[in-house]
């Protein structure tokens, strides 16, 4: 696994001896005196720039401006940091960005069943550790190819920001509700411009050469927000088709994914879809089929509407078939006639 050596550490270091320097007040908008302009919203410098202050308990800042980015490090110092953390995260391509960041993560797994093995160079309290120093090099010195390929690594890897998780414990810790799935997204094609397509589809291939398989990564929330925004059908029922696997996943959690995927997804592969989506009902231990409340009648028919403009036959056919299976929920029954009423024999 790759370690930080001597010279590579004492340049992260760096970031705790930066001094304060001289023109911290000269405005944003403002080329400074090696000629870089700071770019994006500057929420890795202020996040670093926290980190600084309450560590070293040296700084302070209510109001992070961009030129506080020299209460941290000159323009010489970031520069180094970015060519060092550049070098040590393979960010100067996005593939082998995410392939080293996943082949990390697949020896940490490792390393964690042997008892003997020698532990990763630990990262800053930062919200994505060296990441986040990497973006605030890439901010402070106006460097947005960089900047793009770090948003696009934590899109495709499924770097949320962390503190956007919910302090309550959950079944589905990392659930949409939860956090803001989008946040990359949103920063990447704001700072993209006419280049967005292009990353689109650069973050799509990527994402499909290295997490296909659903052993080891599961779902994808900012990639799912990515699929959804750009309502990209064919790459959205690749990455629903293999997660919604029975070798994978329950039928209940595959029609979760595909109702949240659907309206996308079924564009070019409805029938497929509306299969994941119908599965549960043929599964009597489903949590959908588990009683006659309000809430799980309402999930079924919504189910059997979503599906009834693309498989009217079918729907007919569960709808007719539930009726007679579940005599006494009265409240089902009601609502499949309803509903029956308006489907074509």
């Amino acid at each position: 696994m790759p370690m930080m050596n001597d010279a590579e550490r004492n340049g992260v270091e760096a970031v705790g001896n930066g001094a304060p320097g001289s023109d911290s007040n000269v405005n944003t908008e403002v080329n400074n005196s090696d000629g870089f302009r700071h770019i994006g919203d500057g929420e890795a410098g202020r996040a670093v720039l926290e980190y600084v202050w309450s560590s070293f308990a040296r700084y302070h800042s209510d109001d992070m401006r961009e030129s506080d980015y020299r209460l941290i490090m000159d323009d010489q110092q970031w520069a180094m940091v970015r060519d060092l953390l550049q070098r040590y995260l393979a960010m100067d391509d996005l593939d082998d960005a995410v392939q080293v960041f996943r082949d990390r993560e697949m020896g940490k797994l490792a390393d964690s069943c042997l008892p003997d093995a020698v532990p990763s160079p630990a990262p800053p309290g930062l919200p994505q550790g060296w990441w986040t120093l990497l973006e605030a090099a890439y901010e402070c010195l106006g460097d947005e190819e960089g900047l793009r390929r770090i948003y696009a690594c934590y899109i495709v890897t499924d770097r949320l920001p962390w503190h956007r998780r919910s302090q309550m414990p959950s079944r589905v810790p990392r659930h949409e509700r939860e956090i803001d799935s989008a946040h990359y997204v949103r920063k990447l094609k704001t700072l993209s411009g006419e280049h967005w397509p292009e990353d689109v589809r650069r973050m799509v291939e990527v994402h499909q050469r290295y997490y296909r398989d659903p052993m080891l990564s599961g779902r994808q929330l900012a990639y799912e927000e990515l699929l959804l925004s750009e309502r990209l059908s064919d790459a959205a029922w690749r990455y629903c088709k293999v997660r919604c696997h029975s070798r994978y996943t329950l039928a209940s959690e595959a029609a979760e994914l595909m109702e949240r995927m659907f309206d996308v997804v079924s564009e070019r592969h409805a029938e497929e879809a509306c299969d994941i989506l119908l599965a549960p009902l043929h599964d009597a231990d489903s949590p959908m089929l588990s009683n006659d409340s309000p809430e799980r009648v309402t999930q079924i028919i919504t189910v059997l509407r979503k599906c009834l403009p693309y498989v009217g036959n079918r729907v007919r056919e569960e709808c007719e078939r539930l009726y007679g299976m579940y005599r006494h929920r009265q409240l089902l029954r009601s609502e499949l006639k309803k509903l029956l009423e308006h489907v074509q024999p």
